[in-house]
């Protein structure tokens, strides 16, 4: 008998997969660089760490899997209402704006959660560790092998996330269209949030570079300053040109239903975007020939219902005052047999 996962914790096993060998990567790292004189810091550091990584792991779990107090509505009602299949058929649109709400936080919340946990670990392994007398290094390199791991695990979590609920939320929104529901973006993060993980992802790998060659050199730390400088530039410039590219398609959206030809056009020399600017273009041009029939249709008809009353107007109304006449004339034809009389 197959037995049914919840889909948040099939969501939450990919994050705890990548946050623990992300904890092992810096638990070598720290072993590594790390002196440790006093041998009670150092059994204090190897023992403690994966336990308390393994408690806030546990602790995750028990969250996202529903169970008990741990787990919020938000996990609940998307364990109801979404498989592993997507949405479950049959619900209402109150349910599902409830549902796509829930996936919304949680796709949020998850990349905090992840940051909370890691920074506990991090204070917990660091106050461990001031309480067996560690030195001060000692101290500083824990910190710096906790940032590293921690940055990396919420990275994962956050763009893993988005990927795994694409096809889930993509549906909540295509039935809450499909039954006239407005959507509200207000809660919704910018992309220009995920510059910033671009940015540092080399900050962090230089990081982990200076950790393991130390003592380090000043003229290391001066080049590594200038490269991440180069870097954070380079970035920079990227971003404001997919942000150009997302412009021009906000724009181009916002003269398609005026009623005119709109033309989508691009100063991108990427083959994706030309590519989709011509489909957009399409598109566009299909919807202003729909458009233009439809007007000549309305226009034909228009002119068809004059002809109607024209027609009606030499047919229907001249029968009418034909009956009029011939009561009239049957009236004074009775008239005039009673002066006779």
């Amino acid at each position: 008998m197959r037995i049914k996962v919840p889909y948040t914790l099939n969501l939450l096993f990919p994050i705890i997969g990548w946050s623990l060998l992300c904890g092992a990567f810096a638990y070598v790292l720290i072993l590594t660089i790390a002196r440790f004189e006093d041998p009670a810091a150092k059994y204090a550091f190897q023992v403690m760490a994966p336990a308390f990584i393994t408690l806030f792991c546990f602790l995750a779990i028990l969250r996202y899997s529903g169970v008990g107090f741990w787990a919020g509505d938000d996990v609940r009602l998307i364990n109801k209402n979404v498989s592993s299949k997507g949405i479950v058929s049959g619900l209402t649109t109150s349910e599902i704006k409830n549902t796509f709400n829930a996936l919304e936080f949680i796709a949020r919340s998850t990349t905090i959660n992840v940051l909370a946990s890691g920074l506990s670990v991090m204070v917990l392994v660091v106050l461990t560790e001031w309480i067996n007398l560690a030195a001060n290094f000692d101290l500083l390199i824990i910190v710096m092998g906790g940032a590293v791991a921690l940055f990396f695990s919420c990275a994962f979590a956050n763009f893993f996330c988005q990927q795994s609920m694409f096809a889930v939320i993509k549906d909540c929104r295509r039935i809450l269209l499909e039954r006239g529901e407005r959507m509200e973006f207000s809660k919704l993060s910018g992309i220009g949030f995920k510059f910033y993980f671009l940015f540092f992802l080399p900050l962090f790998t230089v990081l982990i570079v200076l950790i393991a060659s130390y003592p380090v050199s000043y003229n290391i730390l001066v080049v590594s300053f200038i490269g991440l400088t180069m870097t954070f530039v380079i970035d920079r410039v990227l971003f404001i040109y997919l942000a150009n590219s997302l412009a021009e398609m906000e724009r181009f959206a916002d003269e398609l239903p005026k009623g005119e030809r709109a033309v989508f056009t691009t100063g991108s020399l990427d083959k994706e975007i030309v590519s989709l600017a011509d489909n957009l273009n399409g598109a566009s041009e299909e919807i202003y020939t729909s458009q233009k029939e439809l007007k000549k249709s309305q226009e034909e008809m228009k002119k068809r219902v004059d002809e109607l009353e024209k027609f009606f107007e030499l047919t229907i109304n001249r029968e009418i005052k034909m009956v009029e006449l011939k009561k009239e004339l049957n009236k004074l034809k009775g008239n005039v047999q009673e002066d006779d009389a």
